[in-house]
């Protein structure tokens, strides 16, 4: 049955209602299975409770009946204890069927109701003063806690009181405390059956409504799902054109001589960096809006090498603003997805470097207690508290009101708070006019263990690699950058190709984009790429959609992972390292 058919079923039996207990068989069986698993849930306890009743019986009838009464007596109630030690085996298994648990069950507190009535019989028929509250016990069992369905316990219970009677009325005749006893009864089963109704009308309309809210969230579900896989869609179809729109605007830019080609390619260019970035920031809040669209990965790291790379990077924007980056912080070790954390910082150094007015931005780690106070702050215009209230709400920007494209899309801040949620990791903001604005994170500290600088870059590029991308226009755009950057290159469209100038090349570097137009994925392609070459090579994967499935599926396989639209800067960063590692290895290798 489909989430629409059952929804409109549930809909339909809301609206008729269930006065006589009963639901269509299609939601009739549903609600069955729910009884049972609501059975099995307190099954232990009723179970245990039973037994302990009659064990407690059984010990008062040693201890104050004649030997040969309590003897009399006893293997009723052990054969009232292992009914329910059976019935406790059968119904806890989870294959065992609804309809049959239900009744297995409810055999076990019949049979235990009619031990009770032969006791009574047998203890009144011998002249033991046995009084006849225990059935008052059994039938409070069975109305408040047993959990059947009204049908089986009212039958049940009326069963078993109707068996009392009629015992008494062939054993003793009709006399006047059979009458009292017959009254109470049936005025307690009245009771208990009116209760029993409405407790499972009750249970019938809360089941009918968790159903709806579950049919919903399983819709919302399915619909984020669907945006999640439309996300990933769109950010893989508009990023491959932009990512060849930016390699070529980079090759053109350092194959121009001409000063106004330099002009119009370094415009170019710039304008192709800010459409990805917008469309980084775009696609980044989208998927963090999304339920399950990014997940944290905490873990122990050094946070100075992360801060200090960051300043590194953005230190020569904020010189061509005019800005003193400032750095602070001890050696000291967090617990943190570092990979969130340093988006998040990268958002909050952006905002202050072009939103701030500042003459000095700053980042600040100082140790509080058992907390690390991570703070990025500068000495700008400040924020009033109304401005306070808004800066972190989506496409808000306080200085841009004419939707300066070079000045982002407002969802900067946005992404800081959504993430620092994620992360659980309290965020401030400590601001007012003409004061500077500091934002502050709480990050809990972790047990130091060892960090290893990364090699020296080297300036030359040079190394044979082995490209595999689908898409021509980015193909031929990243060949002819790479050729440019002093590398030989192989470009080929599809893994046999790439498989097939193995032996030509003899590559140093193996690179491919993530989502091939065959079935294999490029990370398996990758593989099977090292396979044929009977070497463990570096190896670089090109994606437009970063997923944390996908980065932990890179870890172990010793591939760097980059994201689309490519910036030229880190695709160049990242081949840095990878060639000349390479050569180091093979320098110091055996021939």
């Amino acid at each position: 049955m489909s989430l629409e058919q059952e929804e409109r079923l549930l809909l339909a039996q809301q609206s008729r209602g269930f006065a006589r207990l009963c639901f269509v068989p299609a939601l009739e069986a549903g609600f069955a299975e729910h009884r049972v698993q609501r059975i099995r849930r307190r099954l232990l306890l009723i179970v245990s409770t039973a037994i302990v009743f009659q064990l407690v019986y059984l010990l008062l009838d040693l201890l104050l009946l004649p030997v040969t009464v309590s003897l009399l007596l006893a293997p009723l109630r052990l054969l009232a204890i292992t009914m329910t030690l059976l019935a406790y085996l059968y119904c806890r298994r989870p294959q065992s069927p609804a309809r049959s648990t239900q009744a297995v069950y409810a055999l076990a507190y019949s049979l235990n109701a009619v031990a009770v009535v032969l006791i009574i019989h047998i203890c009144w028929s011998l002249g033991m003063p046995m009084p006849y509250d225990g059935l008052f016990l059994v039938l409070l069992f069975g109305y408040v806690l047993l959990g059947v369905s009204f049908r089986t316990v009212v039958v049940s219970s009326w069963g078993f009181c109707s068996l009392f009677l009629l015992l008494g009325l062939v054993l003793q005749g009709f006399s006047a405390p059979l009458a009292y006893q017959a009254l109470f009864l049936f005025c307690a089963n009245l009771i208990g059956s009116v209760g029993a109704y409405m407790q499972e009308h009750g249970q019938r309309g809360a089941w009918l409504n968790l159903r709806l809210l579950d049919l919903a969230r399983q819709r919302a579900e399915a619909d984020d799902a669907r945006k999640l896989r439309l996300l990933a869609a769109a950010s893989h179809d508009l990023r491959q054109p932009l990512n060849a729109m930016g390699l070529y605007a980079q090759h053109l830019l350092e194959q121009g001589q001409e000063p106004a080609i330099q002009r119009i390619s370094s415009r170019l260019a710039t304008s192709v960096e800010q459409l990805s970035r917008l469309l980084q920031s775009l696609f980044d809040y989208t998927r963090l809006t999304l339920p399950g669209g990014v997940e944290a990965k905490p873990e122990a790291f050094a946070l100075r090498p992360l801060l200090q790379r960051l300043c590194d990077e953005t230190r020569a924007e904020a010189l061509t603003q005019g800005v003193q980056l400032q750095l602070e912080s001890h050696e000291c070790w967090v617990r943190s997805d570092p990979l969130l954390l340093e988006r998040m910082l990268r958002n909050l150094l952006a905002n202050a470097l072009r939103h701030a007015q500042a003459q000095r931005v700053w980042i600040k780690a100082s140790l509080k207690q058992n907390e690390l106070l991570l703070e990025v702050g500068d000495d700008g215009r400040g924020l009033s508290e109304q401005e306070q209230g808004q800066v972190f709400e989506e496409f808000q920007q306080l200085d841009n009101p004419g939707r300066n494209a070079e000045r982002g899309l407002g969802l900067g801040l946005a992404i800081v708070r959504q993430l620092a949620q994620l992360l659980d990791h309290d965020l401030q903001l400590h601001s007012s006019p003409g004061q500077g604005a500091r934002f502050q994170l709480r990050l809990p500290l972790a047990e130091a263990g060892e960090w290893q600088a990364p090699a020296a870059p080297v300036a030359r590029l040079q190394g044979r690699v082995v490209l595999l991308e689908d898409d021509s226009a980015g193909r031929d755009a990243l060949g002819a950058l790479l050729r440019r950057w002093g590398c030989e290159v192989w470009a080929c469209a599809d893994l046999q190709q790439a498989l097939a100038c193995l032996d030509e090349a003899q590559p140093h570097l193996l690179i491919s984009d993530y989502r091939l137009a065959a079935k294999e994925d490029g990370l398996r392609a990758i593989e099977c790429l090292r396979e044929a070459a009977g070497s463990m090579l570096p190896a670089l994967l090109i994606t437009a959609d970063i997923s944390p499935q996908l980065q932990e599926r890179c870890i172990p396989a010793h591939v760097t992972l980059l994201g689309k639209p490519l910036l030229p800067a880190r695709l160049r960063q990242a081949l840095v390292v990878l060639l000349p590692a390479l050569k180091a290895n093979r320098a110091g290798a055996p021939h």
